[in-house]
């Protein structure tokens, strides 16, 4: 084992044996030679040394000594001692103080020398190598006990966090039956067991996010997505609670209606957003939040900033960590926010899928800014859909195809109270609403379920849009995760919303396609 990298120290009292030394292995290795014992400690302090190797009868300090001096202080080297054949103690001495690997005696020869320091550096190696494999094992160790105990505590927070909501549902649900409260106390508890009922199905779509995230079973499916569209949605979503913490929520739009589309999953664009405003609505308690968006050059940064508590520098890559629960790392000081810690890190690996990044930008006690960075293409490489508005009409005819008559009829009764100038049609499955399309020439939309007897929405989808390519078809389905999404929107249909439907989001899409 010849390596000019490795560093031999050679310590002997005799000159001349110095100087053959390192004359016969400098062309080998990298020699230091001391003539004393404290030369040679001195040598150890300031180089790194590979092997040591020491006379034995040298004055002031014997080689056993200063092998067992090295031993003491520098032990990962392995030390040789070089004594005449009458020095037996001695070599006792070195074996049992020192340590020493080998002994040599005098004198020397170069074949043989120089085999027994290739071995010693062999070993010295081995011993290093072992050293490193034992600390990635330990490191290795420390990382899968901090990720059980990220696990068990996500468990205990994921217990809590749904029995929290769900006693609420249960609890406001079971007084509505009695018979002794007032009218304004029983849709005080609708709210309750409402708001419980969102924060829940939250809960619920960050878990299944994760996991599917994890085993790498979502894609990216990309559409044009009206920006300004998609911020008007948001603000619909967060406009409750912007008025009830008293945070307002500002939009900023750069671009025209018509400017603003952009190449991208709008679904996972949406869900990125909708994490980062409720991580800023619950780390605020006085000022604004702000969602924007500024072109710069072939990108477009969107953004989410808040005057909230602010995020300290060593924790701010941490928040992006799976399981990372914001109360620790925005300040100890504050109340204790609910929640998985999921949110940030699904916001990042969604970014990624869609082709951007996150990064976030915060200071103490005055705010934080997170930016998305996206592709933005010109106009060229985009062609921008343009739909010709339909004249305003008096009348709307909405159909509704889904099996459950429950569902139906508090579907109508949603979108009655959204626009009462529609008229809603119900079919109980897609051969059904296939049947009324061809009939019935004044359909203006389609609100339809995916599972379905006799035919499911996904073959109705196919015989409608080739009947009537240009009439708007949503599906509405419990089928919520990202992949789902992008089976539907592949299928056919022309928007997605999920069950249970939210009145907000109905009214967008109402408005969106019939206006």
């Amino acid at each position: 084992m010849r390596n000019k990298e490795f560093s031999i120290l050679y310590v002997d009292d005799e000159e001349s044996n110095l100087r053959i030394f390192k004359d016969t292995y400098r062309r080998s290795y990298n020699i230091f030679t001391a003539s004393s014992a404290k030369e040679g400690q001195e040598i150890l302090k300031h180089h790194k040394i590979d092997l040591i190797l020491s006379d034995q009868r040298m004055p002031g300090m014997s080689g056993v000594e200063f092998l067992k001096y090295a031993l003491e202080n520098y032990p990962e080297p392995n030390r040789i001692l070089i004594t005449a054949y009458s020095d037996i103690q001695a070599i006792e001495d070195a074996i049992n103080q020192a340590r020493v690997l080998q002994y040599v005696h005098k004198p020397w020869e170069e074949g043989q020398l120089l085999s027994i320091m290739e071995n010693a550096l062999r070993i010295y190696c081995l011993e290093q190598e072992n050293k490193e494999q034992k600390q990635e094992l330990m490191f290795a160790r420390q990382k899968a006990e901090e990720s059980n105990q990220l696990i068990t505590r996500f468990l205990h927070n994921m217990s809590h966090e749904i029995r929290t909501p769900m006693n609420a549902i249960m609890g406001f649900s079971q007084l509505q039956l009695s018979e002794d409260i007032t009218e304004a106390e029983r849709k005080t508890f609708v709210h309750i067991v409402k708001d419980n009922a969102t924060q829940l199905l939250g809960i619920i779509d960050d878990i299944l996010e994760i996991s599917r995230l994890e085993t790498n079973q979502i894609k990216a499916i990309k559409t044009q997505v009206c920006l300004n569209t998609l911020f008007d949605e948001l603000y619909f979503q967060f406009e409750e609670r912007s008025k009830k913490q008293r945070i307002p929520l500002q939009i900023t739009k750069e671009l025209s209606d018509a400017e603003s589309y952009i190449f991208t999953d709008e679904y996972k664009l949406l869900k990125i957003l909708d994490n980062l405003l409720d991580n800023a609505f619950n780390f605020i308690q006085s000022g604004h939040v702000e969602l924007g968006y500024v072109i710069k050059g072939k990108r477009i940064e969107i953004y989410v900033n808040d005057t909230g508590f602010g995020i300290q520098k060593e924790y701010q890559e941490l928040i992006f960590n799976r399981f990372s629960r914001g109360e620790k790392i925005h300040s100890e000081g504050h109340s204790l926010i609910g929640g998985l810690g999921l949110g940030l890190s699904i916001a990042r690996e969604n970014a990624e899928l869609i082709g951007g990044s996150i990064k976030l930008i915060s200071e103490r006690n005055v705010g934080s800014s997170f930016i998305i960075s996206l592709p933005f293409h010109i106009e060229q490489e985009i062609n921008i859909l343009k739909k010709e508005k339909a004249e305003n009409k008096e009348k709307y005819k909405v159909l509704v195809v889904e099996d459950e008559d429950t569902n139906a009829f508090f579907l109508k009764i949603l979108i009655n109270a959204i626009n009462d100038k529609i008229t809603v049609r119900h079919a109980k499955n897609g051969l059904e609403a296939v049947e009324i399309c061809k009939a019935d020439s004044e359909i203006d939309f389609v609100l339809m379920d995916i599972k379905m007897p006799v035919m499911d929405g996904y073959e109705a989808i196919k015989v409608i849009k080739n009947l009537k390519p240009e009439l708007p078809v949503i599906a509405q389905t419990a089928f919520a995760s990202a992949d789902d999404n992008s089976k539907i929107i592949l299928a056919g249909f022309d928007d997605v919303i999920t069950k249970p439907i939210n009145k907000i989001r109905l009214n967008h899409l109402i408005s969106k396609y019939l206006e």
